[in-house]
């Protein structure tokens, strides 16, 4: 029996939420037997700083090596390429959507779909791009991809549209590697302070100064202290520099650079901090609910489908220093921590693992493919309510 084709096209595989989102997606759909997985780069992946590696052999894996900036040349290369290869779905994601302008003109039997993993505007800021992604949008030829309630909502607000699917990222189960008895002696041992830890890439909207004004707020009112470490690639070199001055060597905030073991820093923290001013559904949080880590969190985007405060984990009242070192004292005191990392690992089992983000994506790819419309992929809230304590 001939497979169904599937390919996935995305800028490139740098150490992001999304590209993590991909790649693992692409891993589960290609555990199918009747499915034959692409995922498509547009740009060439370091084994060093790219998921590339994270890859499963049975997923066929193309770049087309582009450089900085775009390239006319690359654009013809990748439709030619298509029109060849003459995919079943090709589902894009971030900025490859552009890179599809001629094939969508020409292919009339691929289905087509795009995910929008943030806030509509700031996925496409652009008002050009913007109205050529509504075209498509409009007339269904593109179907459109939220990730949450809040990313849905921009999405219709945006594009004035009301056609999105949603469906809610995903990740697989995460164990702890052999650098996990390390940093028990380094972080664990003969200190008595709570760890906190941020994933997040350096950057503007992730908000990293409330973060560490608000661990510095707390280190100077409370007896127990919070060691702060930072994960993530410096996307925003200025914001680096001055958030190194904020922090002018304190020596309970560390910043540790882009990390493959997430799970061994997640599996020693007393908290997993997101300080965000706006998210779609991040990857770092569907992580840190996997492994029972406590979730201290802004109210922003998807954050506040994922976190139930009190019972999956603690959201601060809004994006304020003092709001969020409140909910920190908050969290760290909590009477009952094993119930909220209980709860959160039940929440991820049943919500965010892979396995369910991936069923979803392939009933929509088949309903479409039979013209039966749309299966949403949001749960009740009644079923979210049932789990929990």
């Amino acid at each position: 029996m001939e497979k169904v084709r599937i390919m996935h096209l995305i800028g490139d595989l740098t150490k992001g939420g999304a590209e993590r989102f991909v790649v693992d997606l692409c891993n589960e759909l290609a555990k199918v037997d009747k499915y034959e997985v692409f995922l498509i780069s547009i740009c060439a992946n370091d084994e060093e700083n790219t998921f590339v590696n994270d890859i499963h052999e049975t997923v066929r894996y193309v770049s087309f090596n582009k450089e900085r900036g775009f390239s006319l040349g690359v654009l013809i290369t990748l439709t030619k390429w298509l029109i060849k290869s003459n995919p079943n779905v090709l589902h894009s994601h971030l900025n490859g959507f552009e890179y599809l302008a001629f094939y969508l003109f020409l292919n009339k039997g691929t289905l087509f779909f795009h995910t929008i993993h943030n806030i509509a505007v700031a996925e496409c800021p652009n008002l050009f791009i913007k109205n050529f992604r509504k075209i498509w949008y409009k007339s269904n030829k593109v179907k459109p991809v939220t990730i949450s309630y809040d990313g849905s909502k921009t999405f219709r607000d945006y594009y004035k549209l009301e056609n999105d699917i949603l469906i809610e990222n995903g990740r697989e189960d995460l164990t702890t590697s052999d650098e996990f008895p390390l940093l028990i002696k380094k972080y664990k041992e003969a200190h008595d302070y709570y760890i906190l830890v941020h994933v997040g890439r350096i950057a503007i909207e992730k908000n990293q100064e409330l973060l560490i004004r608000a661990v510095q707020k707390f280190n100077t009112t409370e007896k127990k202290k919070c060691k702060l470490i930072i994960i993530g690639e410096v996307r925003e070199k200025p914001l680096f520099q001055h958030l190194l001055k904020v922090v002018n060597d304190d020596a309970y905030i560390a910043f540790v650079g882009g990390k493959n073991n997430i799970a061994d820093y997640l599996s020693i923290a007393d908290a997993f901090c997101l300080s965000s001013i706006f998210e779609g559904m991040p990857i770092s949080l569907i992580e840190a609910l996997s492994l029972g880590c406590i979730p201290v969190c802004t109210p922003v985007g998807g954050i506040k489908q994922m976190v139930m405060h009190g019972k999956t984990g603690f959201l601060s009242k809004d994006i304020s220093v003092d709001r969020y070192c409140e909910v920190l004292i908050e969290a760290l005191n909590h009477p009952d921590k094993m119930m909220i990392k209980r709860n959160g690992r039940l929440f991820f089992e049943s919500n965010y693992h892979i396995q369910a983000s991936a069923n979803a994506h392939a009933k929509n790819y088949l309903l479409s493919s039979c013209g039966v419309g749309q299966l949403n992929g949001r749960l009740s809230s009644d079923y979210i309510k049932i789990k929990l304590n």
